[in-house]
């Protein structure tokens, strides 16, 4: 992910990052901490919600047509084979 987060978009009140690097799993709780304004170790453990390491293996897979659709605290998070996050907070 890139250093400040993930950048918001007010036409569909989602936020979008890239990551490159990290696991998807770690990616998704940077990200999602980052839209919270807090520290990753604040949220729930992502195991609460999908299996980080599914997660990690099913977009390592390397399939650009892969997307992954998960609630985590009431938010709607989307991971794509091509690496991307989209957040979209509760309503």
């Amino acid at each position: 992910m890139t250093d400040d987060g993930p950048t918001y978009d007010p036409k569909t009140d989602t936020y979008v990052g890239i990551f490159e690097t990290e696991s998807a799993s770690v990616a998704v709780m940077e990200a999602l901490a980052s839209v919270r304004h807090c520290e990753p170790t604040e949220l729930d453990p992502l195991y609460c919600s999908v299996d980080p390491d599914a997660l990690d293996r099913l977009v390592a897979s390397g399939s650009d047509q892969l997307c992954v659709t998960m609630h985590i605290d009431g938010f709607e998070v989307v991971v794509t084979g091509s690496r991307r996050i989209e957040i979209t907070p509760p309503e």
